[in-house]
């Protein structure tokens, strides 16, 4: 059984380990949101299993011909969030779902900065935060899939 995945970043390296986790991840509209009282903002991802590509045969995830990849219910969340932007995203299509390219961040002078998720398709949520703070969590077992991610899906965005 794979353990499952409990990641927190503090500073860039720590962000681009999530972002590589989190890579083809996918997200419906309605399972992103943010808590203005708490600052926290967060996303629930099925999430593509990168690291069993990653592990030697035999070791990690059982195979089957039929179904050699595996995703998970993974949630990230950010905290510290002052402020959220969306670009490019079709939040009222709340069964839509976009694909996650990447996750960056870009510091200003003290702690504080933005973090941009970026989506297939040119879609962006841009959060102002006073420092960065994430979490990545899986929240399910993960299950069979026959389908390793390709870069075309852009359902949510446009």
């Amino acid at each position: 059984m794979t353990t499952p995945l409990r990641l927190r970043a503090i500073d860039t390296l720590d962000l681009s380990v999530i972002a590589a986790h989190l890579q083809d991840a996918l997200v419906k509209m309605t399972d992103l949101g943010f808590d203005k009282s708490k600052r926290r903002f967060a996303l629930i991802f099925n999430r593509f299993m990168w690291e069993d590509l990653e592990t030697e045969k035999g070791k990690g995830a059982k195979a089957d011909k039929n179904a050699p990849y595996r995703r998970v219910r993974s949630a990230l969340h950010f905290d510290a969030v002052q402020r959220v932007q969306t670009t490019g995203l079709r939040l009222a299509n709340a069964e839509a779902l976009a694909a996650l390219m990447t996750v960056a961040f870009e510091a200003k002078a003290d702690l504080s900065g933005t973090l941009t998720l970026t989506f297939a398709g040119g879609g962006a949520i841009k959060l102002d935060v006073e420092c960065l703070d994430a979490w990545l969590t899986d929240l399910s077992a993960p299950w069979a899939t026959k389908n390793k991610p390709g870069h075309g899906l852009d359902e949510a965005t446009g």
